[in-house]
C-alpha cells in the first residue's frame, strides 16, 4: 500500500485537502500510517508528533493528524476532467433546468436544449474557474486544452492537488489568450519549469500567488517565470521584510520594471521600512497591505530623521487599513513617503478606534497632503477638505494656546504641516495671554451650551472637562430621551461652503473642550 504513496503527495479526503508529510509505522500503534497536514489546519490534531516522538514537520503548526493508508481518497483529474466536471458534468447543479414528466411522457421545459448546449460550449468560456476541483496534472493533449478553452482570459486554479509547478506552465501554454492566472492554496513541492514551457506564461499581465506557504526563495523563484505581469499579489503567508537583507529581491524579479500593483496583504509585516527594496520599482502604482501588523513608517525615530528617507515616488493607492497603526506620526510620515499618493485606505487601526467619526476624518483629511483626493473610498470634496483644515488648525490652536511659549517647538514638531496650512489659511493668533480669559475661576471651566431638539432650545452651562458620554446622559435626561438612542453634534457657524460645519461626538471618553475651543457652544440633539 506505502508504495502508491510518497511524501509531497496531494491528497483530498472528502474535498479536504492534505500533503503527505511521513509515510511508516508510529509507535505504539499496528501497521503504517500517512503523517499528513491539511490545507485547513483546524482539522488537524497535532503538529506531527506522538507520544513524545516527531515524525514531521508542518508548515502551519497544529495542522497535522494521522490517516491510514487504506483510507478512501477523492480520485483526482487532469485539467480537461475537472473542465468537464465542472461545466458539463454538473448541469444540474449549475441550474440547468431538469427534464419535466407527464406520466411515463418526459418534455423538456422551454430553453433546456439551448442552455445545455451553451454549457457544453466551453470555447466561448472567458473565464475558467476551476478551484477545489482536485486538479493535479495536465492532459497530454494540448491541442484539445487549447480548443476547448479557445478563448478563456481568466483562469482560477486554486486549491487544487498540483504538486510540480509545470503543469500548471503545460496549461498555460496551451491556453492562446489566458492573461489572469490565480493559483491560491496550491502547495508546489516543485517549481522549476522546462524551458520549451516557460513562455506558456509571457502572455500572463495578473498573477494572484496567495497562501501557496513556500519559502521565499522559492516563491521568488516561482514569480520569477513570469515575464510579463504588471499586478501582482503575494498575500497570505509569513512575509516580514523585504529589506537588503532579504534574498533575493523583488527588485530582482525580471517584471520589477513592470510591476504596477503588489498585494502583501495578510503577512507579519511591522513597520514599511521593512519594505524599502519596493521603493526600486519605478511603476509601482498601487501597495495593498491590510491586515498586517504595520505601526509605523520607520522602525524608530531616528529613522525617520534620517537623510535616507523612504520614498516610493510612484505609488498613488495605499491600502494599509486592519493594521497596528495608533500615532499621528504615522500620516506625517507618509506624507513624505508618498509624494504622488492620491487614495489612501486607513481604517480598523487603532488609531481610530476611540475617536469620534468627524473629528478623526477632519484630522486625517488636514494632515494629509492636498495630493490625497480618496480616503476611505470617500472622495474628499474641496469644501470638505478645506473644512478639515481648519478643524485640524483649530485644534492646533488649542494647543498652543494652553501650554507656555517654551514648549511651542515640540507641539509643532507633532503638527508637520503647521506652517503650510497657516499659508494656504492665514496666520493663527496665539493667545496665552491670562489676562485675556476669564478672571472668574469657575466660569472659565464651564462653556455655556444651546442645545436644541426639534423645536426645543435650551441654555445649559457644563464643565468643560465633562466627558461625552456623560454629557449625553445630562442633555438626554434634559429632553426626556434615552441617552443609547441620540448623537449629539457640534454646530459651528460661518464654517464651510454653506456656512454650517456639523461634527458628530461620537467618542464618549473626550472631553467636551476637545471640540469646544470658546466659551459657548451650540448642539443638535438627534435620533438614531
Amino acid at each position: 500500500m506505502s508504495s502508491s504513496f510518497h511524501t509531497g503527495q496531494r491528497l483530498s479526503f472528502e474535498s479536504q485537502l492534505c500533503t503527505v508529510r511521513y509515510i511508516g509505522e508510529v509507535k505504539g500503534t499496528k501497521g503504517e500510517w500517512l503523517g499528513v497536514e491539511w490545507d485547513d489546519s483546524t482539522r488537524g490534531k497535532h503538529s506531527g508528533e506522538h507520544n513524545g516522538t516527531k515524525y514531521f514537520e508542518c508548515k502551519v503548526p497544529g495542522a497535522g493528524s494521522f490517516v491510514r493508508p487504506n483510507r478512501p481518497h477523492d480520485v483526482p483529474n487532469t485539467f480537461l476532467q475537472g473542465l468537464k466536471e465542472k461545466y458539463i458534468a454538473n448541469l444540474e447543479a449549475s441550474g440547468i433546468p431538469k427534464p419535466i414528466i407527464f406520466g411515463t411522457k418526459a418534455a423538456e421545459e422551454v430553453g433546456f436544449d439551448k442552455i445545455s448546449k451553451k454549457f457544453s460550449e466551453l470555447d466561448t468560456l472567458r473565464s475558467v474557474i476551476l478551484d477545489y476541483m482536485k486538479i493535479n496534472v495536465c492532459d497530454d493533449d494540448l491541442e484539445e486544452i487549447s480548443a476547448t478553452c479557445a478563448n478563456a482570459r481568466e483562469l482560477n486554479l486554486s486549491c487544487n492537488l498540483f504538486e510540480d509547478f509545470e503543469q500548471v506552465t503545460k496549461i498555460c501554454f496551451s491556453l492562446p489568450k489566458v492573461e489572469s492566472l490565480t493559483i491560491n492554496g496550491n502547495r508546489f513541492a516543485k517549481v522549476q519549469i522546462a524551458e520549451k514551457y516557460a513562455h506558456g506564461f509571457s502572455k500572463i499581465k495578473t498573477l494572484k500567488a496567495e497562501d501557496l506557504r513556500s519559502t521565499w526563495a522559492e516563491l521568488f523563484e516561482l514569480v520569477d517565470s513570469f515575464t510579463n505581469v504588471v499586478d501582482l499579489s503575494l498575500a497570505v503567508g509569513d512575509l516580514q521584510k523585504l529589506a537588503p537583507t532579504i534574498k533575493p529581491q523583488i527588485s530582482e524579479l525580471r517584471i520589477a520594471n513592470r510591476l504596477e500593483s503588489i498585494c502583501l496583504e495578510e503577512h507579519a509585516i511591522e513597520t514599511l521600512i521593512d519594505l524599502e527594496d519596493l521603493q526600486r520599482l519605478p511603476c509601482l502604482r498601487r501597495l495593498l497591505l491590510a491586515r498586517n501588523k504595520i505601526r509605523t513608517v520607520y522602525s524608530t525615530a531616528a529613522n525617520s530623521n534620517a537623510d535616507d528617507k523612504l520614498c516610493f515616488p510612484s505609488v498613488t493607492f495605499l491600502d494599509v487599513s486592519n493594521n497596528q497603526i495608533d500615532d499621528w506620526k504615522f500620516l506625517d510620515d507618509i506624507r513624505t513617503a508618498f509624494p504622488k499618493l492620491e487614495s489612501l485606505r486607513i481604517g480598523q487601526n487603532p488609531l481610530y478606534n476611540n475617536g469620534s467619526s468627524g473629528g478623526m476624518f477632519q484630522i486625517t483629511v488636514g494632515r494629509l497632503h492636498h495630493n490625497v483626493t480618496t480616503l476611505n473610498f470617500s472622495v474628499i470634496k474641496s469644501a470638505e477638505r478645506a473644512d478639515a483644515e481648519l478643524f485640524y488648525i483649530s485644534t492646533i490652536v488649542k494647543e498652543l494656546s494652553e501650554k507656555p511659549v517654551e514648549q511651542e517647538a515640540d507641539i509643532l514638531s507633532r503638527h508637520t504641516r503647521w506652517q503650510e496650512l497657516q499659508s494656504l489659511h492665514g496666520e493663527q493668533t496665539i493667545n496665552r495671554d491670562s489676562s485675556q480669559k476669564p478672571k472668574d475661576a469657575l466660569a472659565s471651566r464651564l462653556i455655556e451650551v444651546e442645545v436644541s431638539r426639534g423645536s426645543k432650545t435650551l441654555l445649559k452651562k457644563f464643565p468643560r472637562n465633562v466627558t461625552i458620554g456623560k454629557l449625553s446622559g445630562l442633555i438626554g435626561r434634559l429632553f426626556g430621551a434615552n441617552p443609547l438612542d441620540i448623537s449629539l453634534y457640534l454646530i459651528e457657524d460661518g464654517i464651510g461652503e454653506n456656512g454650517v460645519r456639523e461634527t458628530m461626538l461620537v467618542d464618549e471618553l473626550r472631553e467636551l473642550d476637545y471640540y469646544v475651543v470658546d466659551a459657548n457652544a451650540k448642539l443638535a440633539v438627534r435620533d438614531k
